[in-house]
């Protein structure tokens, strides 16, 4: 350890008997330092922090002053713990500690300082002098309309200091923005960093840095009565830049009571209130509200606070498919990665166009814009690792160069899984006008899918996918919609394909008011797939005053209408009781055009059907058993048995029933058959083992 003089604290600090003693005023009699030990600091061009370990002088710097810092990240190149060429001058975990001379380290407000606050994502500002907003325009690719905003809102502030220095009048409007976008990937990141400088430069903000919170992070640890307290701190952590909060729409719940995203908004606003009326720039800070269009505008709306505090609206369009292969290229270059030379921008394009149109159905699980261009990297990087492994690729460009196979989606496992479900389709018997109709919608779906790639968009809203399945119970109508889900995935237009199988039951409660939330929640549980919903008529009773039944229908055609883009909803029944329940609901004819007659089993069918069930439990019949079963399957699917009460009993599932009872009536006739059963024996259906197995 270096040798200090005797008359000096242990820090180098001021010598002992100058310092004050208890009851005297600290801030009259010490000498005001830099930093101290236990002070936050920043790396100066770096993002690493950490707090001081210690100040004062070292014998591996000439005797001059450093700083030892604990970082709170662990570097990779250093295993540090305060000891540095035999000095030791504090104590830390191996790779955490460094030395830094007091001009190479900032200090850190008190507020980013705080625990919960360096948990917040934080951009620094750019350099105020060097910052051009046209150069940085010219960069950003799309978004002509935020753009255009932008240009405007430098030619406000400098007209504005023009009037301010004829006038004499040093008062302004606070600056606030909303960011109107259509999902994730917008941009909205990008251009609040990118505002941030400009405001900077222009002296609307102090530091211009942004601090990006959604209601999460905002609300952090909050339960009520202590949103105020938070929304203070995040602000002056925020202060002198940009505070952007991501999803806004979501700091207070609509639907629901909701009291601490209702503190959250009031919190707020009070802040707002603070710069309202005229200012003085720079001002505290900049408040960027961003959110998804259609929803963020009727939160504006129902907290007047907020949204009249907002100077301009930005509207994020989604980015054409020709934008995103420009940002693709440029991110595969920032990634240390090439594109092969046949991957122009046509080319580039088209594969965009191809994995939009896949991602098309997804919904808001889909990646747009930005996000899809970095999930298409992701996708080939992954594909090129295994392409290089398999070939032992070692050369620089063979491991770098990304090739068009590399960015080709899985169509040709989706093909496969198309044609695997047409194959399902294939194997159930009968039915033939339903698979024609599959196949039908199959084609088109599939037609439209190429139009997209090939950027020929639908002035329409595309195909409404929602179902209507009409016919008898054992008609094989959840083994279609299983293929139909099947189908639907492969085509990219579902992101799951599973399908949830309901009825009344699982979407009524038995309370008022809770019917809707568990509409809500077997929805949701289909989302990415296909909601089945048999025996559908049952939610409006025979005489369409069931209460409960309605409220189920009238969430579920809502839900259906919400979540278009991410669910297809198909609802079975008998053909007569479907038809009126299409006819006491004027928007159910419209949101499920697709109409599927599933006819009843010929004899001839059901006896197929038999035979396919006993294979799967290793069992075939006698041919006097066939003959036998035919004769009972033929009074089965008479007319007459099919109309009333034995609609339910008839077709596939009396198949099963009858097929349960001989083997049960097989095995009590085997128990007898002595010692020693072959295994024709074992395997097969004699014509008395199906008697009395039609009840």
């Amino acid at each position: 350890a270096p040798v200090r003089s005797a008359s000096r604290g242990p820090g180098g600090g001021a010598p002992l008997s100058s310092r004050p003693s208890v009851g005297q005023d600290l801030g009259s009699t010490l000498n005001p330092k830099s930093m101290y030990v236990g002070d936050r600091v920043k790396l100066k061009g770096s993002s690493r922090a950490g707090e001081v370990m210690y100040v004062g002088p070292a014998q591996f710097a000439g005797g001059d002053t450093v700083v030892g810092i604990k970082l709170d990240e662990k570097r990779s190149q250093s295993d540090c713990d305060g000891k540095y060429k035999n000095e030791r001058y504090f104590r830390c975990t191996a790779g955490y500690g460094i030395y830094q001379t007091q001009d190479e380290i900032e200090l850190m407000a008190p507020e980013q300082s705080d625990e919960d606050i360096r948990a917040l994502q934080v951009s620094p500002a750019p350099d105020a002098a060097a910052f051009d907003l046209d150069a940085e325009l010219e960069r950003l690719v799309g978004l002509a309309e935020v753009k255009d905003s932008l240009r405007h809102t430098r030619n406000f502030i400098e007209v504005q200091r023009r009037r301010m220095s004829v006038t004499g009048d040093s008062a302004a409007r606070a600056l606030h923005f909303a960011f109107m976008h259509g999902g994730a990937g917008s941009g909205i990141s990008a251009v609040s960093q990118l505002l941030g400088g400009l405001l900077l430069k222009l002296g609307v903000l102090a530091s211009g840095h942004v601090v990006e919170v959604t209601r999460k992070e905002l609300l952090a640890g909050c339960s009520g009565g202590d949103v105020d307290a938070r929304v203070k701190k995040v602000v002056r952590a925020a202060e002198g830049g940009v505070l952007l909060i991501a999803d806004a729409e979501n700091l207070k719940e609509s639907e629901r009571s909701d009291r601490v995203g209702e503190e959250a908004v009031v919190a707020l606003s009070k802040q707002l209130d603070s710069m309202r009326g005229a200012t003085e720039w720079p001002q505290r800070f900049c408040l960027v509200c961003a959110g998804k269009r259609g929803l963020f505008q009727s939160f504006l709306t129902e907290q007047p606070n907020i949204g009249s505090a907002v100077f301009a609206k930005l509207e994020f369009s989604d980015l054409a498919a020709m934008d995103i292969a420009r940002i693709l290229r440029r991110i595969v270059e920032e990634n240390k990665f090439q594109l092969a030379k046949e991957l122009g921008d046509e080319r580039l394009e088209v594969l965009v166009r191809r994995r939009m149109a896949r991602g098309g159905g997804g919904g808001d699980g889909a990646p747009k814009n930005v996000r899809l261009a970095k999930a298409m990297l992701e996708e080939a990087v992954s594909r090129q690792t295994d392409r290089v492994w398999a070939k032992e690729t070692l050369s620089f460009t063979g491991l770098t160069a990304l090739v068009e196979d590399d960015f080709v989606d899985k169509a040709k496992d989706q093909t496969e899984a198309a044609e695997a479900a047409l194959r399902k389709l294939d194997s159930v018997v009968g039915l033939k006008p339903v698979k024609e109709m599959v196949r039908s919608l199959y084609a088109q779906l599939l037609l439209e899918q190429q139009k997209r790639e090939m950027g020929i968009e639908s002035r329409g809203a595309g195909s409404t996918l929602h179902m209507v399945f009409e016919g008898n119970p054992g008609t094989g109508k959840t083994t279609v919609a299983r293929v139909v889900a099947d189908l639907l995935k492969a085509l990219g237009l579902l992101r799951t394909g599973h399908l949830v199988e309901a009825d009344r039951s699982s979407l009524v409660a038995g309370y008022s008011g809770q019917t809707a939330l568990k509409t809500k929640a077997v929805v949701e549980s289909a989302l990415g797939g296909v909601l089945f919903v048999d025996e559908a008529y049952a939610l409006v009773g025979e005489d369409g005053k069931d209460s409960f039944g309605k409220e189920a229908l009238d969430t579920l055609i809502k839900l259906v209408e919400d979540y278009r883009t991410d669910l297809v909803v198909i609802i079975a029944g008998y053909t007569a009781e479907m038809g009126k329940l299409l006819d006491s609901n004027p928007g159910l004819r419209s949101r499920f055009p697709n109409v599927m007659e599933f006819p009843d089993y010929t004899p001839d069918e059901l006896l197929e059907i038999a035979d396919q069930m006993l294979l799967q439990d290793f069992l075939i019949m006698s041919d006097a058993a066939s003959q036998r079963l035919k004769s009972l399957l033929a009074d089965l699917a008479s007319p007459e048995k099919l109309q009333g009460d034995g609609r339910a009993s008839g077709n596939g599932r009396a198949v099963r029933n009858i097929l349960e009872r001989a083997k049960r009536n097989q095995a009590m006739r085997l128990q007898h058959g002595g010692p020693k059963l072959t295994q024709e024996e074992l395997c097969t259906l004699q014509p008395e083992d199906f008697n009395g197995c039609v009840i």
